[in-house]
């Protein structure tokens, strides 16, 4: 969603500047609309509103320039944390970067998750003092590795290459980003427990020396290699042994980017997961001043949905609004109907406006009518609700169900009306079940309205003042004031999923039930919502309690079986244990129908075949090649060619020899699941997380790489 400027060959000039609007924003100015020719409407496609699988940001072209895009391209900047809520943009910047920059790494780290603990938390707590130290030197030699490692893939044949390099390369180069990250963690974690100094102080200065050379290797005329990480959400736990190594490994990237003259480490931050990092960190203005909002303006937004409307089109329209007024009837109304119900987040936008194609196409218009964009509101409405609980279940799990509470009510609430509407939730036990570990921290009315607005959900109205919704960016989390005389109102965007009502409520009766809200439901068959958590938390300590191999194999099925039934439900139906063929000969642990329309599973299905998906189960921790030979003897033209073997370990190199083979071989694919895997799915569903599939695609992404 961002694009690097250059020059364009069109057959219709394109104005580079966009004419100044009557209205601050960017509404396509009135004139004479362009003709659009016939049938253009059916062959439009808009593309993926979610980077992570979106096609057509292979092409250079769908990019619209915006301040962090030339962040991430000038070396200059001084910018390394690129913070903003989900949807607007990040990964769009990595893909961008990844494919038109040289010298060019991306890394999606699984360290913010860790399996163990650091003992005693509070010790890390001064960023200044000894532990917290160590551990930004564990996490800051890992990342010169890395650029060690890319830098020789550039430069094979360099001569000359200082010891402490060489060294480093020779012992580290074998291990991934973040196998280097534990050993270096050990390291400086046991010298720390054991109070060796000496032991810390010699981890230190190899670092230092390390840097060193890095610096005289870069004295000449080396360009800048860069790491991009990466998808770092996928693997949050939002647990505060996870929040002390985000915190030193932001530290980190901020030290080698200003340390090593060629070298720069880009961090791709979801806005929620920093602002925990910024309440923790004393230090967090070293970090604030390296940090690039991914705000959008109108004119951005108008030129993102031209170029996608221009793909494809062998006469290219002007992109200065001529293109909107070319697609779009009533253009004027168009546009600040989409505005209005989105919060300047371009995923949003494409959203909506994929809605709107879609709803044309289907009623054969030959332009995108008002009707169009009306239709494609409410189903617009739902997604955004869905995917706001989504965002914010690691700060606040479950979160969707407090907001699931306003269903039928009104649109905008006194201090008071929000005031009795926190008197009733704390009533409501399912909340407080549910939502106990933060509700009460937070059911003051200032506390509940500050919160609702820091997650986009509601705007304040000042006396006299138009209502103010936050801005996406990192720079403005904080309200206007909130006095007994606010006003707050739900955003647009949520009033058709929760069925608002254009009232002002200013308190809620003791015997006025709560409506229900049917997209909130969504919820395996058969179980009711209390039933769907117990049985998440029981498949979390039972995974744990496994015992390796043949003794536990029965149970570690089972709760395969649970993560397929608990978070895959949505898209994996009939699922069926021990399924036999009709021989009866061969006997897969489970078999799924494979129902997706889009996303991860619909591309397994488009690629290979892969109607029905084989789960098989392996309880022990070291694959071996007749575990891959049988998943290879699965694999039919009929069934589909795509296993899913899961086990108790880490994916070692030796098994991307063995995936090579059977998709050379068998033209399939072995997609491998670890327990830590498996454990991801289950707290991202017991968090109220809707599974978008992000952590399973990345999962698909490293095999095929490897593979590739």
């Amino acid at each position: 969603m961002v694009r690097r400027r250059k020059k364009e060959k069109r057959s219709t000039p394109v104005n580079t500047v966009v004419p100044e609007p009557k209205r601050q924003d960017a509404s396509p100015a009135p004139s004479n609309d362009p003709k659009l020719p016939k049938y253009t409407i059916k062959k439009i496609n808009i593309g993926q509103a979610f980077a992570e699988y979106d096609a057509s940001l292979e092409d250079p072209e769908v990019y619209v320039y915006t301040p962090a895009l030339a962040s991430a391209e000038d070396a200059s900047s001084g910018k390394v944390f690129f913070v903003g809520r989900r949807g607007v943009g990040k990964t769009a910047i990595r893909k961008y970067c990844s494919q038109n920059g040289k010298h060019v790494r991306a890394i999606a780290p699984e360290i913010f998750s860790p399996s163990s603990t650091l003992h005693d938390v509070e010790r890390f707590s001064n960023v200044k003092q000894r532990p917290f130290r160590s551990l930004v030197t564990a996490f800051r030699r890992a990342l010169q590795v890395e650029l060690l490692d890319l830098w020789k893939e550039g430069y094979p044949t360099y001569f000359g290459t200082p010891p402490e390099i060489e060294e480093e390369i020779q012992e580290f180069q074998s291990l991934d980003f973040d196998e280097r990250c534990l050993h270096f963690i050990r390291q400086t974690g046991d010298a720390l427990s054991s109070g060796d100094d000496e032991a810390l102080l010699a981890i230190s200065k190899k670092t230092k020396r390390v840097t060193d050379e890095m610096k005289i290797i870069g004295s000449g005329s080396l360009p800048m290699h860069t790491l991009l990480v990466d998808s770092i959400d996928d693997y949050w736990e939002g647990s505060d042994e996870g929040l002390v190594y985000l915190t030193a490994f932001m530290h980190a990237c901020l030290e080698v980017t200003t340390t090593i003259p060629w070298a720069r480490v880009l961090l791709f931050l979801r806005e929620n997961i920093f602002e925990r990092v910024r309440a923790r960190d004393t230090e967090s203005s070293r970090l604030e001043t390296a940090v690039i909002g991914m705000e959008w303006n109108e004119r951005q937004l108008l030129e993102l949905i031209e170029r996608r409307l221009n793909k494809g089109l062998t006469a290219k329209y002007a992109l200065d609004g001529a293109t909107w007024r070319a697609f779009f009837e009533n253009h004027d109304e168009a546009w600040h109907n989409v505005l209005d119900f989105c919060q300047r987040r371009p995923r949003d936008v494409l959203i909506y406006i994929s809605h709107a194609v879609e709803s044309a196409q289907n009623n054969g218009h030959e332009r995108i009518r008002i009707e169009d964009i009306q239709q494609a509101r409410r189903r617009f409405s739902d997604n955004r609700f869905k995917d706001l609980g989504d965002e914010y279940a690691e700060n606040y799990p479950q979160i969707a169900l407090v907001l699931s509470r306003f269903y039928g009510l009104g649109t905008t609430y006194t201090y008071g009306g929000i005031e009795s509407f926190i008197n009733k939730i704390l009533n409501d036990l399912e909340i407080i079940r549910l939502c106990g570990s933060w509700i009460y921290d937070n059911a003051t009315p200032e506390k509940f309205i500050r919160l609702l607005y820091g997650i986009g959900f509601i705007g304040i109205n000042a006396t006299g003042k138009p209502t103010k919704f936050r801005a996406i960016g990192p720079q403005d989390t904080s309200p206007p004031p909130v006095i007994d005389t606010t006003e707050v109102v739900i955003h647009k965007c949520y009033w058709d999923a929760l069925d608002l009502q254009d009232k002002l409520v200013r308190s809620l009766p003791d015997s006025k039930d709560f409506g229900k809200i049917e997209i909130i439901e969504d919820l395996p068959g058969g179980i009711d919502r209390e039933e769907y958590f117990d049985a998440i938390d029981f498949a979390l300590s039972s995974l744990q309690e496994i015992q390796l191999g043949t003794k536990g194999a029965a149970d570690f099925e089972e709760i395969v079986g649970d993560v397929i039934k608990l978070c895959f439900f949505r898209t994996l139906e009939n699922i069926e244990p021990k399924s036999r063929d009709y021989e009866g000969r061969v006997i897969r642990d489970w078999v799924t129908a494979n129902r997706a329309r889009d996303g991860f599973w619909a591309l397994v299905r488009a690629r290979y075949g892969a109607v029905q998906v084989i789960w098989e189960c392996k309880n022990y921790a070291d694959l071996s090649a007749d575990d891959f030979h049988q998943a290879g003897y699965y694999m039919t033209d009929i069934g589909g060619r795509f296993v899913v073997l899961a086990f108790r370990g880490e994916i070692k190199p030796i098994y991307f020899q063995h995936i090579r083979r059977i998709a050379d071989n068998n033209k399939g694919f072995v997609l491998l699941l670890g327990e830590k895997d498996l454990q991801i799915f289950l707290r991202q569903a017991k968090n109220g997380k809707i599974i978008k599939e992000d952590h399973i695609q990345e999962r698909y992404d490293l095999i095929l790489r490897k593979i590739t």
